[in-house]
């Protein structure tokens, strides 16, 4: 879960620094690693409050695998419609690359309930586009409860995997503690299958793998608009690679 610049600590700093840039770098080794290898990531994101009620933001990323390189660009949006809506809106596209995307689109509405407007509940959907015949299309949603400090955030995905349209389940489980202007820290676990036809076979099979996920990620303001994030993760799949993974990276609000 990413911290948005949408939630300053106050009306103030809203207005007198509305933009964030950052930067992050990622590595990742896999194993076996004589297989998989190392997957590096470096990223860049800028983010505009416009006003009070829309944010937009643009991200790209170079991806370095042992199959190739290839790269991503993100433009997407927050938008609050009402005391009890927002939105959020982003479209991806990615280079000519078996693991990128051709084309993806996420859309999520976010419902504000309660008396402080504290518990959100989301029910969103992702459509995802690859260069091979593959595509997902992802329906989740679930609730979110801001108790003064604390983030607590369920959520369920079901994806529909195509060719075969093979449906699989999985889980989010955040717990975040922390002020904007301050620090941040969240810990995510996710888990569930990872299910598709692999049309690569002389003869296509229905996958059905057990994947797990957990990451631990920090931002810490080290001045009043500048510092520092990162995270470490690891993730596990079924009869396929285990994953360690550690990330790190700078932002500047202006």
């Amino acid at each position: 879960m990413a911290v948005l610049i949408s939630s300053y600590s106050s009306a103030e700093e809203r207005e007198n620094k509305p933009r964030r840039i950052e930067a992050s770098f990622s590595l990742e080794r896999l194993s076996p690693n004589d297989i998989y290898g190392n997957w590096n990531t470096f990223n860049l994101g800028f983010y505009s409050r416009e006003s009070q009620d829309f944010t937009y933001f643009i991200q790209g990323s170079f991806h370095k695998r042992p199959e190739g390189s290839g790269a991503t660009g993100t433009i997407g949006a927050y938008k609050d419609w009402s005391d009890s809506l927002y939105t959020y809106s982003s479209v991806t596209k990615g280079s000519h690359s078996d693991y990128l995307p051709e084309f993806r689109a996420d859309h999520d509405f976010n419902f504000k309930l309660g008396k402080n407007k504290n518990l959100i509940l989301t029910a969103g959907v992702a459509y995802i586009d690859y260069y091979s015949d593959h595509s997902d299309l992802i329906f989740s949603g679930g609730p979110t409860v801001y108790l003064n400090k604390w983030i607590l955030q369920y959520r369920l995905f079901h994806n529909k995997s195509n060719p075969g349209s093979i449906g699989s389940f999985s889980q989010l489980l955040s717990t975040g503690y922390g002020e904007e202007g301050n620090q941040w820290t969240y810990l995510n676990l996710s888990f569930g299958k990872q299910a598709y036809l692999a049309t690569s076979l002389a003869e296509p099979q229905a996958v059905n793998q057990d994947s797990v996920n957990i990451a631990l990620q920090h931002r810490l303001w080290m001045g009043k608009y500048y510092g520092f994030f990162g995270d470490v993760s690891y993730f596990s799949l079924e009869d396929g690679y285990n994953k360690l993974g550690v990330s790190c990276g700078i932002f500047y609000e202006f």
